[in-house]
Protein backbone atom coordinates (compact mmCIF):
# COMPACT_ATOMS: atom_id res chain seq x y z
CA UNK A 1 0.00 0.00 0.00
CA UNK A 2 1.45 3.68 -0.90
CA UNK A 3 0.52 6.76 1.22
CA UNK A 4 1.09 10.03 -0.48
CA UNK A 5 0.67 13.70 -0.03
CA UNK A 6 -1.02 16.49 -1.80
CA UNK A 7 -1.73 19.97 -1.73
CA UNK A 8 -4.68 20.05 -4.25
CA UNK A 9 -8.59 20.12 -2.63
CA UNK A 10 -9.06 16.55 -1.63
CA UNK A 11 -12.74 17.20 -3.25
CA UNK A 12 -11.31 17.66 -6.31
CA UNK A 13 -8.96 14.22 -6.49
CA UNK A 14 -10.52 11.30 -8.44
CA UNK A 15 -10.20 9.17 -5.25
CA UNK A 16 -13.03 6.62 -4.43
CA UNK A 17 -13.27 8.01 -0.76
CA UNK A 18 -12.67 10.57 1.48
CA UNK A 19 -12.81 9.98 5.34
CA UNK A 20 -13.84 12.71 7.78
CA UNK A 21 -14.12 12.47 11.41
CA UNK A 22 -16.27 13.26 14.60
CA UNK A 23 -15.77 13.44 18.65
CA UNK A 24 -19.07 11.53 20.25
CA UNK A 25 -21.83 13.99 20.08
CA UNK A 26 -20.02 16.51 18.69
CA UNK A 27 -20.87 16.70 14.84
CA UNK A 28 -18.78 16.97 12.02
CA UNK A 29 -15.41 18.81 11.89
CA UNK A 30 -14.23 21.26 10.39
CA UNK A 31 -9.80 20.79 10.16
CA UNK A 32 -10.29 17.49 8.81
CA UNK A 33 -12.95 18.81 5.83
CA UNK A 34 -16.13 17.11 7.13
CA UNK A 35 -17.99 20.58 7.27
CA UNK A 36 -16.67 21.10 3.62
CA UNK A 37 -17.49 17.78 2.32
CA UNK A 38 -21.00 18.21 4.02
CA UNK A 39 -21.85 21.44 2.36
CA UNK A 40 -20.29 19.98 -1.19
CA UNK A 41 -23.13 17.42 -0.67
CA UNK A 42 -26.28 20.15 0.22
CA UNK A 43 -26.15 19.64 3.86
CA UNK A 44 -27.08 15.41 3.39
CA UNK A 45 -23.49 14.49 5.51
CA UNK A 46 -25.14 15.91 8.55
CA UNK A 47 -28.72 15.30 7.61
CA UNK A 48 -28.05 11.33 7.69
CA UNK A 49 -25.98 11.20 10.47
CA UNK A 50 -29.13 12.72 12.70
CA UNK A 51 -31.12 10.51 10.79
CA UNK A 52 -29.39 7.32 11.49
CA UNK A 53 -28.51 8.18 15.12
CA UNK A 54 -24.99 8.65 14.31
CA UNK A 55 -23.33 10.04 17.36
CA UNK A 56 -19.53 9.61 16.73
CA UNK A 57 -18.93 6.65 19.13
CA UNK A 58 -15.40 4.99 18.71
CA UNK A 59 -16.22 2.47 16.18
CA UNK A 60 -19.16 3.97 14.00
CA UNK A 61 -18.65 4.17 10.59
CA UNK A 62 -21.06 6.55 8.09
CA UNK A 63 -20.63 6.06 4.48
CA UNK A 64 -22.81 8.50 1.28
CA UNK A 65 -22.37 8.55 -1.79
CA UNK A 66 -21.44 12.03 -3.26
CA UNK A 67 -23.61 11.22 -6.87
CA UNK A 68 -20.55 13.30 -8.33
CA UNK A 69 -20.99 16.14 -6.77
CA UNK A 70 -17.47 16.01 -6.21
CA UNK A 71 -14.36 13.96 -7.38
CA UNK A 72 -14.46 10.91 -4.70
CA UNK A 73 -17.29 8.19 -5.19
CA UNK A 74 -18.07 8.18 -1.30
CA UNK A 75 -17.55 10.46 2.09
CA UNK A 76 -16.69 8.18 5.04
CA UNK A 77 -17.62 9.84 8.92
CA UNK A 78 -15.58 7.82 11.19
CA UNK A 79 -16.52 7.56 15.20
CA UNK A 80 -13.81 9.17 17.32
CA UNK A 81 -14.73 8.58 20.80
CA UNK A 82 -15.38 11.36 23.73
CA UNK A 83 -12.58 13.83 22.89
CA UNK A 84 -11.32 13.40 26.35
CA UNK A 85 -10.48 10.13 25.48
CA UNK A 86 -8.17 11.05 22.33
CA UNK A 87 -5.08 9.25 21.62
CA UNK A 88 -2.99 8.31 19.05
CA UNK A 89 -4.42 4.51 19.64
CA UNK A 90 -7.50 6.59 18.29
CA UNK A 91 -5.73 6.76 14.89
CA UNK A 92 -4.18 3.90 14.92
CA UNK A 93 -8.07 2.57 14.99
CA UNK A 94 -9.28 4.81 12.63
CA UNK A 95 -6.54 4.29 10.17
CA UNK A 96 -8.12 0.00 10.67
CA UNK A 97 -11.46 0.78 9.94
CA UNK A 98 -10.91 2.86 7.34
CA UNK A 99 -8.72 0.14 4.93
CA UNK A 100 -11.69 -2.71 6.29
CA UNK A 101 -14.44 -0.32 4.85
CA UNK A 102 -12.69 1.08 2.25
CA UNK A 103 -11.87 -2.82 0.96
CA UNK A 104 -15.82 -3.60 1.70
CA UNK A 105 -16.61 -0.95 -0.55
CA UNK A 106 -13.82 -2.36 -3.70
CA UNK A 107 -11.72 0.88 -3.18
CA UNK A 108 -8.90 0.94 -4.81
CA UNK A 109 -7.59 5.02 -3.28
CA UNK A 110 -8.55 7.19 -0.16
CA UNK A 111 -7.92 10.34 0.96
CA UNK A 112 -8.05 12.38 4.28
CA UNK A 113 -7.21 15.74 4.83
CA UNK A 114 -4.01 15.61 8.00
CA UNK A 115 -4.89 18.56 9.90
CA UNK A 116 -1.56 20.30 11.17
CA UNK A 117 -1.83 21.00 14.60
CA UNK A 118 -1.71 18.96 17.77
CA UNK A 119 -5.04 17.05 18.90
CA UNK A 120 -4.90 16.75 22.36
CA UNK A 121 -1.11 16.82 22.65
CA UNK A 122 -0.76 14.47 19.68
CA UNK A 123 1.41 16.13 17.15
CA UNK A 124 0.83 15.38 13.36
CA UNK A 125 3.37 13.24 13.27
CA UNK A 126 2.29 10.84 15.71
CA UNK A 127 -1.34 10.94 14.01
CA UNK A 128 0.37 10.40 10.91
CA UNK A 129 2.58 7.68 11.67
CA UNK A 130 -0.65 5.77 14.11
CA UNK A 131 -3.01 5.92 11.01
CA UNK A 132 -0.49 4.31 8.43
CA UNK A 133 0.55 1.65 11.33
CA UNK A 134 -3.82 0.66 11.66
CA UNK A 135 -4.42 1.27 7.74
CA UNK A 136 -1.25 -1.20 6.96
CA UNK A 137 -2.03 -3.62 9.76
CA UNK A 138 -5.79 -3.85 8.93
CA UNK A 139 -4.44 -4.87 5.43
CA UNK A 140 -2.63 -8.04 6.58
CA UNK A 141 -4.26 -11.48 5.18
CA UNK A 142 -2.67 -14.60 5.15
CA UNK A 143 -4.42 -16.60 2.38
CA UNK A 144 -0.48 -18.50 1.09
CA UNK A 145 -2.54 -21.92 1.07
CA UNK A 146 -5.77 -21.13 -0.32
CA UNK A 147 -5.97 -23.10 -3.61
CA UNK A 148 -8.84 -20.82 -5.19
CA UNK A 149 -8.70 -17.39 -5.44
CA UNK A 150 -11.58 -15.17 -4.12
CA UNK A 151 -11.05 -12.09 -5.81
CA UNK A 152 -14.10 -10.30 -3.41
CA UNK A 153 -11.86 -11.56 -0.19
CA UNK A 154 -8.93 -9.93 -1.87
CA UNK A 155 -7.92 -6.47 -0.86
CA UNK A 156 -8.65 -3.68 -3.27
CA UNK A 157 -7.08 -0.59 -1.22
CA UNK A 158 -3.56 1.07 -2.83
CA UNK A 159 -3.31 4.23 -2.22
CA UNK A 160 -4.00 6.60 0.52
CA UNK A 161 -3.66 10.47 0.28
CA UNK A 162 -3.01 13.04 2.81
CA UNK A 163 -3.57 16.70 2.34
CA UNK A 164 -1.30 18.83 3.85
CA UNK A 165 -0.28 22.36 3.57
CA UNK A 166 3.70 23.16 3.69
CA UNK A 167 6.72 20.76 4.20
CA UNK A 168 5.71 17.26 3.96
CA UNK A 169 9.37 15.83 4.98
CA UNK A 170 8.61 15.06 8.75
CA UNK A 171 5.79 13.58 7.51
CA UNK A 172 7.41 11.67 5.14
CA UNK A 173 10.04 10.53 7.43
CA UNK A 174 6.73 9.28 10.21
CA UNK A 175 4.79 7.52 7.13
CA UNK A 176 8.41 5.64 6.00
CA UNK A 177 8.83 4.64 9.61
CA UNK A 178 5.12 3.28 10.09
CA UNK A 179 5.39 1.00 6.90
CA UNK A 180 8.69 -0.07 8.07
CA UNK A 181 7.05 -1.14 11.45
CA UNK A 182 4.10 -2.56 9.42
CA UNK A 183 6.38 -4.56 7.59
CA UNK A 184 7.95 -6.15 10.61
CA UNK A 185 4.94 -7.00 11.66
CA UNK A 186 3.77 -8.97 8.96
CA UNK A 187 6.53 -10.77 8.97
CA UNK A 188 5.90 -11.92 12.52
CA UNK A 189 2.47 -12.31 11.79
CA UNK A 190 3.49 -14.90 8.95
CA UNK A 191 5.63 -16.61 10.37
CA UNK A 192 3.73 -17.78 13.39
CA UNK A 193 0.59 -18.28 11.36
CA UNK A 194 2.62 -20.71 9.05
CA UNK A 195 2.17 -24.52 10.09
CA UNK A 196 5.15 -26.33 11.75
CA UNK A 197 5.46 -28.94 8.68
CA UNK A 198 6.30 -25.90 6.71
CA UNK A 199 8.43 -24.06 8.97
CA UNK A 200 10.38 -25.98 10.90
CA UNK A 201 13.77 -24.97 13.23
CA UNK A 202 15.89 -24.87 10.04
CA UNK A 203 13.06 -22.76 7.52
CA UNK A 204 13.34 -20.61 10.68
CA UNK A 205 17.12 -19.96 10.31
CA UNK A 206 17.16 -19.54 6.38
CA UNK A 207 14.27 -17.03 6.97
CA UNK A 208 16.68 -14.95 8.93
CA UNK A 209 19.64 -15.25 6.43
CA UNK A 210 17.09 -13.94 4.32
CA UNK A 211 17.13 -10.84 6.31
CA UNK A 212 20.78 -10.34 5.82
CA UNK A 213 20.62 -10.83 2.29
CA UNK A 214 17.72 -7.95 1.97
CA UNK A 215 19.12 -5.69 4.18
CA UNK A 216 23.19 -4.65 4.17
CA UNK A 217 23.11 -3.84 7.80
CA UNK A 218 22.22 -6.98 9.06
CA UNK A 219 24.49 -10.20 10.02
CA UNK A 220 23.49 -13.42 10.78
CA UNK A 221 25.19 -16.69 12.04
CA UNK A 222 22.68 -19.99 12.09
CA UNK A 223 24.32 -22.70 14.36
CA UNK A 224 23.31 -26.20 13.45
CA UNK A 225 22.83 -29.27 16.04
CA UNK A 226 26.64 -30.01 15.43
CA UNK A 227 28.03 -26.46 16.23
CA UNK A 228 24.94 -25.86 19.25
CA UNK A 229 26.73 -28.90 21.03
CA UNK A 230 29.76 -27.32 20.38
CA UNK A 231 28.27 -24.01 22.25
CA UNK A 232 27.36 -26.94 25.36
CA UNK A 233 23.68 -25.80 25.03
CA UNK A 234 22.55 -28.88 26.76
CA UNK A 235 19.22 -27.63 27.83
CA UNK A 236 18.43 -26.76 23.84
CA UNK A 237 19.41 -30.11 22.79
CA UNK A 238 17.47 -31.71 25.50
CA UNK A 239 14.49 -30.10 24.16
CA UNK A 240 15.10 -31.07 20.44
CA UNK A 241 16.37 -34.80 21.12
CA UNK A 242 12.88 -35.94 20.67
CA UNK A 243 12.44 -34.38 16.98
CA UNK A 244 13.04 -35.92 13.90
CA UNK A 245 13.63 -32.40 12.50
CA UNK A 246 17.27 -30.40 14.30
CA UNK A 247 17.15 -27.44 16.13
CA UNK A 248 18.94 -24.38 14.95
CA UNK A 249 20.77 -21.17 17.40
CA UNK A 250 20.28 -18.07 15.08
CA UNK A 251 22.58 -15.41 16.11
CA UNK A 252 21.29 -11.60 14.36
CA UNK A 253 23.19 -8.54 14.15
CA UNK A 254 21.91 -5.17 13.24
CA UNK A 255 25.28 -2.68 12.99
CA UNK A 256 24.03 1.05 12.96
CA UNK A 257 26.06 3.97 11.53
CA UNK A 258 28.35 5.28 13.58
CA UNK A 259 29.62 4.61 17.11
CA UNK A 260 26.37 3.09 19.13
CA UNK A 261 26.56 4.07 22.65
CA UNK A 262 23.90 1.65 23.68
CA UNK A 263 23.55 -2.62 22.80
CA UNK A 264 20.54 -4.16 23.58
CA UNK A 265 20.04 -8.06 23.31
CA UNK A 266 16.45 -9.53 22.07
CA UNK A 267 15.87 -13.12 22.67
CA UNK A 268 12.88 -14.84 21.46
CA UNK A 269 11.45 -18.32 22.06
CA UNK A 270 11.59 -20.22 19.12
CA UNK A 271 10.05 -23.97 20.11
CA UNK A 272 8.08 -24.24 16.22
CA UNK A 273 6.02 -26.79 17.69
CA UNK A 274 5.43 -27.74 20.93
CA UNK A 275 3.34 -31.21 22.07
CA UNK A 276 4.27 -30.63 25.58
CA UNK A 277 7.24 -33.95 24.84
CA UNK A 278 6.28 -37.01 27.22
CA UNK A 279 4.28 -34.57 29.19
CA UNK A 280 2.09 -34.13 26.22
CA UNK A 281 -0.30 -31.49 25.71
CA UNK A 282 -4.28 -32.68 26.39
CA UNK A 283 -5.99 -29.67 24.32
CA UNK A 284 -4.58 -27.39 22.06
CA UNK A 285 -2.30 -28.53 20.35
CA UNK A 286 -3.40 -27.09 16.62
CA UNK A 287 -2.17 -23.79 18.85
CA UNK A 288 0.93 -24.74 19.26
CA UNK A 289 2.64 -24.04 15.62
CA UNK A 290 2.79 -20.53 17.70
CA UNK A 291 4.94 -21.34 20.37
CA UNK A 292 7.70 -19.68 17.98
CA UNK A 293 6.12 -15.86 18.54
CA UNK A 294 8.77 -14.64 20.25
CA UNK A 295 11.22 -15.63 17.89
CA UNK A 296 9.11 -14.28 15.06
CA UNK A 297 8.62 -11.01 16.94
CA UNK A 298 12.37 -10.71 17.02
CA UNK A 299 12.85 -11.85 13.35
CA UNK A 300 9.93 -9.17 12.61
CA UNK A 301 11.64 -5.94 15.00
CA UNK A 302 15.24 -6.75 12.40
CA UNK A 303 13.44 -6.36 9.57
CA UNK A 304 12.15 -2.80 10.78
CA UNK A 305 15.10 -1.85 12.31
CA UNK A 306 17.12 -2.21 9.45
CA UNK A 307 14.38 0.33 7.81
CA UNK A 308 14.22 3.00 10.55
CA UNK A 309 17.63 2.95 11.46
CA UNK A 310 18.08 3.66 14.99
CA UNK A 311 21.41 4.53 16.45
CA UNK A 312 21.21 1.30 18.88
CA UNK A 313 23.29 -1.42 18.74
CA UNK A 314 20.74 -4.46 18.53
CA UNK A 315 21.66 -7.96 18.46
CA UNK A 316 18.93 -11.01 18.46
CA UNK A 317 18.86 -14.74 19.68
CA UNK A 318 16.88 -17.08 19.05
CA UNK A 319 16.82 -20.77 20.16
CA UNK A 320 14.83 -22.66 17.55
CA UNK A 321 13.50 -26.66 18.54
CA UNK A 322 10.60 -28.44 18.19
CA UNK A 323 9.28 -30.23 21.92
CA UNK A 324 8.07 -34.17 20.44
CA UNK A 325 7.51 -37.20 22.07
CA UNK A 326 9.58 -40.37 20.99
CA UNK A 327 11.75 -42.80 22.47
CA UNK A 328 14.59 -40.91 22.50
CA UNK A 329 12.68 -37.79 24.06
CA UNK A 330 14.12 -36.46 27.23
CA UNK A 331 12.05 -37.43 30.37
CA UNK A 332 10.75 -36.21 33.75
CA UNK A 333 13.46 -36.57 36.29
CA UNK A 334 16.62 -36.28 33.54
CA UNK A 335 19.49 -33.69 34.47
CA UNK A 336 20.05 -31.25 32.53
CA UNK A 337 23.84 -28.98 32.08
CA UNK A 338 22.77 -26.04 30.72
CA UNK A 339 25.51 -23.68 28.74
CA UNK A 340 25.54 -21.48 31.87
CA UNK A 341 26.61 -24.63 34.03
CA UNK A 342 23.94 -25.19 36.04
CA UNK A 343 22.07 -27.87 36.00
CA UNK A 344 18.28 -28.43 36.18
CA UNK A 345 15.95 -31.09 36.83
CA UNK A 346 13.19 -31.92 34.67
CA UNK A 347 9.84 -32.07 36.62
CA UNK A 348 7.31 -31.47 33.53
CA UNK A 349 9.08 -31.60 29.51
CA UNK A 350 6.19 -29.32 28.62
CA UNK A 351 7.91 -26.63 30.46
CA UNK A 352 10.73 -26.48 27.45
CA UNK A 353 10.45 -22.88 26.63
CA UNK A 354 12.88 -21.88 29.36
CA UNK A 355 14.92 -24.39 29.13
CA UNK A 356 15.82 -23.26 25.39
CA UNK A 357 15.99 -19.57 26.71
CA UNK A 358 18.12 -20.45 29.44
CA UNK A 359 20.84 -21.51 26.95
CA UNK A 360 20.22 -18.13 24.89
CA UNK A 361 20.22 -15.79 27.69
CA UNK A 362 23.49 -17.00 29.05
CA UNK A 363 24.63 -16.80 25.20
CA UNK A 364 23.65 -13.43 24.93
CA UNK A 365 25.28 -12.28 27.75
CA UNK A 366 28.46 -12.56 26.01
CA UNK A 367 27.67 -9.54 23.65
CA UNK A 368 27.34 -7.29 26.95
CA UNK A 369 24.38 -5.53 26.02
CA UNK A 370 23.23 -2.92 27.98
CA UNK A 371 19.74 -4.31 28.16
CA UNK A 372 18.56 -7.69 27.64
CA UNK A 373 14.61 -7.92 26.78
CA UNK A 374 13.45 -11.86 25.98
CA UNK A 375 10.16 -12.65 24.57
CA UNK A 376 8.45 -15.66 24.93
CA UNK A 377 5.01 -17.86 24.61
CA UNK A 378 6.37 -18.77 28.06
CA UNK A 379 2.74 -19.69 30.98
CA UNK A 380 -0.75 -20.12 30.16
CA UNK A 381 -1.01 -18.17 33.31
CA UNK A 382 -0.45 -14.93 32.19
CA UNK A 383 -3.92 -14.96 30.89
CA UNK A 384 -5.59 -15.45 34.14
CA UNK A 385 -3.00 -12.46 35.32
CA UNK A 386 -3.65 -10.09 32.78
CA UNK A 387 -6.00 -11.49 30.19
CA UNK A 388 -5.51 -11.91 26.27
CA UNK A 389 -5.34 -7.98 25.81
CA UNK A 390 -2.09 -7.11 28.11
CA UNK A 391 1.82 -8.65 28.11
CA UNK A 392 2.97 -9.75 31.23
CA UNK A 393 6.40 -8.17 32.02
CA UNK A 394 8.97 -9.00 34.67
CA UNK A 395 12.19 -7.28 34.96
CA UNK A 396 15.37 -6.80 36.98
CA UNK A 397 15.48 -2.71 36.99
CA UNK A 398 12.98 -0.27 37.19
CA UNK A 399 13.48 1.91 34.62
CA UNK A 400 14.84 -0.51 31.74
CA UNK A 401 10.49 -1.97 32.83
CA UNK A 402 9.48 1.41 32.74
CA UNK A 403 10.87 2.52 29.73
CA UNK A 404 9.48 -0.74 27.56
CA UNK A 405 6.20 -0.48 29.38
CA UNK A 406 6.28 3.31 28.12
CA UNK A 407 6.75 2.34 24.72
CA UNK A 408 4.34 -0.26 24.85
CA UNK A 409 1.61 2.12 25.59
CA UNK A 410 3.06 4.72 22.22
CA UNK A 411 2.73 1.22 20.17
CA UNK A 412 -0.90 0.20 21.33
CA UNK A 413 0.31 -3.04 23.03
CA UNK A 414 -0.54 -2.84 26.57
CA UNK A 415 1.61 -4.18 28.89
CA UNK A 416 1.86 -4.20 32.76
CA UNK A 417 4.48 -4.88 35.15
CA UNK A 418 4.09 -7.92 37.66
CA UNK A 419 6.64 -8.16 40.63
CA UNK A 420 9.46 -10.59 41.03
CA UNK A 421 8.80 -12.09 43.99
CA UNK A 422 11.65 -14.00 44.99
CA UNK A 423 10.06 -16.24 47.55
CA UNK A 424 8.60 -18.21 44.94
CA UNK A 425 11.52 -19.37 43.29
CA UNK A 426 12.29 -21.94 46.53
CA UNK A 427 10.13 -24.18 44.25
CA UNK A 428 12.92 -24.51 41.98
CA UNK A 429 15.84 -25.24 45.10
CA UNK A 430 13.91 -28.76 46.48
CA UNK A 431 15.50 -31.43 44.57
CA UNK A 432 19.00 -33.00 43.35
CA UNK A 433 19.87 -30.07 40.57
CA UNK A 434 20.56 -26.44 41.01
CA UNK A 435 17.28 -26.09 39.56
CA UNK A 436 13.93 -27.89 38.67
CA UNK A 437 12.26 -26.52 35.29
CA UNK A 438 8.98 -26.39 36.80
CA UNK A 439 8.35 -24.68 40.57
CA UNK A 440 6.45 -26.48 42.95
CA UNK A 441 4.39 -24.68 45.67
CA UNK A 442 2.75 -21.99 44.33
CA UNK A 443 -0.01 -20.77 41.69
CA UNK A 444 1.87 -17.75 40.39
CA UNK A 445 3.33 -19.36 36.78
CA UNK A 446 3.89 -16.50 35.42
CA UNK A 447 6.46 -14.99 37.93
CA UNK A 448 8.07 -18.10 38.33
CA UNK A 449 8.67 -18.36 34.96
CA UNK A 450 10.48 -15.05 34.89
CA UNK A 451 12.38 -16.03 38.08
CA UNK A 452 13.93 -19.21 36.35
CA UNK A 453 15.09 -17.22 33.69
CA UNK A 454 16.74 -14.74 35.57
CA UNK A 455 19.05 -17.12 36.96
CA UNK A 456 20.71 -17.22 33.46
CA UNK A 457 20.73 -12.90 32.99
CA UNK A 458 24.01 -12.56 35.21
CA UNK A 459 24.48 -9.09 36.61
CA UNK A 460 22.78 -7.53 33.34
CA UNK A 461 19.51 -5.57 33.35
CA UNK A 462 17.41 -7.55 32.04
CA UNK A 463 13.34 -7.64 31.06
CA UNK A 464 11.05 -10.75 30.33
CA UNK A 465 7.67 -10.27 28.37
CA UNK A 466 5.49 -13.52 28.36
CA UNK A 467 3.26 -12.68 25.28
CA UNK A 468 1.01 -16.61 25.65
CA UNK A 469 -1.70 -14.53 25.38
CA UNK A 470 -1.26 -11.46 23.73
CA UNK A 471 0.59 -13.23 21.04
CA UNK A 472 -2.58 -14.82 19.00
CA UNK A 473 -5.89 -13.11 18.65
CA UNK A 474 -8.93 -15.39 18.93
CA UNK A 475 -10.83 -12.45 17.80
CA UNK A 476 -10.48 -9.81 14.75
CA UNK A 477 -10.04 -5.72 15.50
CA UNK A 478 -10.05 -2.74 13.96
CA UNK A 479 -6.52 -3.51 12.86
CA UNK A 480 -5.85 -7.27 13.49
CA UNK A 481 -8.47 -8.25 10.83
CA UNK A 482 -8.26 -12.22 11.50
CA UNK A 483 -8.18 -14.80 14.32
CA UNK A 484 -4.36 -15.63 14.34
CA UNK A 485 -1.28 -14.16 15.11
CA UNK A 486 -0.94 -10.61 15.84
CA UNK A 487 3.11 -10.01 15.61
CA UNK A 488 2.76 -8.70 19.10
CA UNK A 489 5.73 -7.14 20.40
CA UNK A 490 7.11 -5.75 17.36
CA UNK A 491 5.75 -2.67 17.73
CA UNK A 492 7.11 -2.47 21.35
CA UNK A 493 10.35 -3.65 20.94
CA UNK A 494 11.11 -0.87 17.94
CA UNK A 495 9.25 2.22 19.46
CA UNK A 496 11.61 1.39 22.45
CA UNK A 497 14.92 1.12 20.44
CA UNK A 498 13.99 4.64 18.67
CA UNK A 499 13.38 6.80 21.96
CA UNK A 500 16.78 5.14 23.46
Amino acid sequence: MDFKFTQQPLEKIPVDLVFATSFEKEGLRGPDGGIVFDKYLDGNLSRLMQDQNFEGKEGEILCVPTFQKIKPKYVLVAGLGPQKDFSAESIRRLGGRICQEANRLRARSAGGILETGGIKGVPPEARLRAFVEGCGLAAYQFIRFKTKEDKKKKNTLQTVWFYGRGKTARLQKASEEAQAIVGGVELARDLTNLPPNHLTPSVLGRQALALAKKHKNISVTVLGAAEILKQKMGALLAVAQGSATPPAFIHLKYNPSGKPKTKVALIGKGITFDSGGLNIKTREQELMKMDMAGAAAVLGAFDALARVQPKVAVEGFIPAAENMPAGNAYRPSDILTTRSGKTVEIVNTDAEGRLALADALDFACESKPTYMIDMATLTGGTAYAVGELVTSVLGNDKRLTARLLAAGKKAGEPAWELPIVQDYKKGYLKGPADLKNSGSGTKASTISGALFLEEFVQNNKWVHMDIASTAWADEPTSYHPMVGATGTPVRTLIYFLMDL
